[in-house]
């Protein structure tokens, strides 16, 4: 509905949070430990939006604060900002950040002693064995782990890592209900002291850390448990995420856990994408928007509301659930979305495939609109062409009026720009088309609607909606292309991973078009990677295939040292098109034990001059 565009959300809060951001290059109303979550948030700004201009303020807290190493007292605090710089060096590449979470994790280590068995302690005062501190040592290990090339052996981060879940496993500290008490006892007991969030989260990050670098699944069945109980216990009786105690004070800490643990339901969402999880996700994201937020886009303790207070730990915290949900946008497509994704709204009609949308004579007996939404308030001011890619399941000379499209400013009321589609413009069955919609977004920030009205026509035949995408050219989202193996990721890219993909084969084949114009042309790739400092080895193969003869007509490999950081990035494979041709445009997953997780989101094609 209006006001659930996550990017756009991500957007505006981010902006908000940056009020509090300070010369030192930290956040003033909240505390050190606080700060590293801070700096995560932008970390999810630059993520789901492309946006390039918080790296800036990465560089200059890294700066400012890197003399003392982000080393103190606290092993938990350390682990924070271990994590941060993990994520900085994910998102830039820049070794200095993931040299500066070896050396706390170093320091880290000097917390582990034999004292009820093993783990780190919670501070150097060494007189408390708690969750957090062993949650996140577990995290860093993991996370070090993947990112050190040949990292094996006695004392390795993989050695520490496994070391610290077995203690951890065996602690206690998980309770009967799975759900994770805060801490030990002086007898080594779990002491039932208070499940915050935070200790429900940061465990599941590092399960799903240790699944995806071991394939062992008895990793990911037991976040699942402890997601699932964290959901249906932690919650209010609107079912929004809460701490179980109710009073606070003025304590610093707790308004940051929620966040914590939804970042981490997203990465279980990711790969294990139960409907609860999402469900649970985009009701948080919605209630705290709705319910929880201020006329400036602040936001407060209690994500049903109303706002207490304001915060910069309130509004990192608050920007977790709604930058889960954002999906990335980039440079080359900045909307590119299945029909059938959550993101749109249906009248009438039902699922077909991955992520599109279908209406016939039996799921849809009226006229009504097959798709609308997504209330997109993030489009950038100016003129715009929609996609819509529609197919029937059999052509016909028939002049009637199957569907209408529309683009549709909901903030206003106002039809931008709307257009009939009759049968007779499909010239073959079974295979989408492109359907142009130019648009003018004369007032940017309204929630923009991109509609597909059914007509009910008799004798009509079955139409698909697959894609909506906006500007561009040729494009398709990769979810809706054929696929030999793989999956959607939480934010439906279709990924392929060495953990449950074992043989190579074609992540994206397709879309067998004949639509592409004679002449010199472009395929646009958009992949990312999870890890690209391993190893240099051959990732995937694309290419264009001519479908009559079965022809590689142009082809480049990517090496891993091709991605210089896990976002998107944009591969073009250029060839030259014969009219009436059929091309499919294909990526083939190369598996390896140590192969990154691939993700394409979208594949876009254009022509070029000579």
């Amino acid at each position: 509905m209006p006001g659930d565009d996550f990017n756009a959300n991500t957007a505006a809060a981010t902006t908000v949070l940056q009020q509090w951001h300070n010369r030192a290059g930290l956040w003033n109303t909240t505390g050190w430990w606080n700060a590293a979550n801070c700096v995560d948030a932008l970390e999810d700004a630059i993520t789901v939006n492309d946006d390039d201009s918080y790296l800036p303020v990465l560089r200059r807290t890294f700066d400012l604060n890197s003399g003392g190493h982000f080393l103190n007292n606290y092993y938990d605090d350390e682990g924070w900002w271990a994590l941060t710089w993990l994520r900085a060096f994910d998102l830039t590449g820049d070794t200095r950040y993931l040299k500066m979470a070896k050396t706390i994790f170093a320091d880290m280590t000097g917390g582990w002693d034999a004292k009820c068995g093993g783990g780190i302690w919670w501070s150097k005062e060494r007189t408390y064995k708690n969750a957090i501190a062993n949650e996140l040592f577990l995290l860093v290990a993991v996370r070090l782990h993947q990112r050190t090339p040949g990292d094996r052996g006695s004392s390795s981060y993989f050695d520490w890592a496994l070391k610290e879940w077995a203690w951890f496993r065996d602690s206690g500290m998980v309770n009967s209900h799975n759900l994770v008490n805060d801490g030990l006892n002086q007898e080594c007991q779990n002491n039932g002291k208070t499940t915050w969030s935070y200790n429900q989260g940061v465990i599941l990050g590092g399960l799903v850390e240790l699944y995806k670098a071991t394939g062992d699944t008895q990793y990911l069945k037991l976040a699942v448990a402890l997601a699932d109980a964290a959901i249906a216990t932690l919650i209010d009786t609107k079912g929004v995420l809460c701490e179980p105690r109710k009073v606070f004070g003025d304590n610093g800490d707790v308004p940051q856990f929620k966040g914590i643990f939804m970042r981490y339901l997203a990465g279980l969402y990711d790969v294990e994408p139960k409907p609860a999880y999402f469900k649970f996700l985009f009701e948080n994201a919605h209630a705290l928007w709705f319910n929880n937020r201020n006329r400036t886009n602040q936001f407060g303790m209690e994500w049903s509301g109303p706002v207490d207070k304001t915060d910069a730990a309130r509004q990192s915290s608050a920007l977790a659930p709604i930058s889960a949900l954002a999906e990335p946008m980039t440079t080359n497509l900045v909307f590119a979305k299945g029909a059938g994704a959550a993101a749109f709204n249906h009248g009438i009609g039902g699922v077909a495939g991955t992520l599109a949308w279908t209406c016939n004579a039996t799921n849809a007996t009226h006229a009504d609109f097959m798709l609308f939404g997504p209330y997109c308030s993030s489009l950038p001011e100016g003129r715009h062409t929609a996609h819509f890619r529609l197919a029937v399941d059999a052509t016909n000379s028939s002049t009637t009026k199957l569907v209408r499209l529309d683009a549709r400013d909901n903030d206003n009321g106002i039809i931008l720009a709307t257009q009939a589609v009759a049968w007779n413009a499909f010239s073959e069955a079974n295979q989408p088309q492109d359907f142009q919609l130019v648009f003018t977004n004369a007032t940017p920030g309204d929630a923009l609607e991109f509609r597909v009205f059914w007509n009910c026509a008799p004798d009509a035949p079955a139409l698909t909606v697959t894609d909506v995408t906006i500007d561009g050219s040729r494009n398709w989202t990769a979810a809706n292309l054929k696929h030999d193996l793989g999956r959607l990721d939480g934010l439906n890219g279709w990924e392929a991973d060495p953990a449950r993909d074992k043989t190579s084969g074609y992540l994206v084949n397709g879309p067998g078009t004949a639509e592409i114009p004679a002449g010199n042309c472009r395929a646009r790739f958009e992949l990312k990677v999870d890890n690209f400092n391993w190893d240099n080895s051959r990732v995937a193969e694309l290419s264009v295939v001519e479908v009559e003869t079965g022809s590689v007509i142009a082809a480049r490999y990517l090496a891993r040292s091709e991605f210089p950081n896990v976002r998107y990035q944009t591969f073009d494979v250029d060839f030259r098109a014969v009219a009436g041709r059929r091309y499919d445009f294909r990526t083939r997953w190369n598996y390896a034990v140590h192969a990154p997780r691939l993700t394409q989101r979208s594949l876009v094609v254009t022509t070029r001059q000579r």
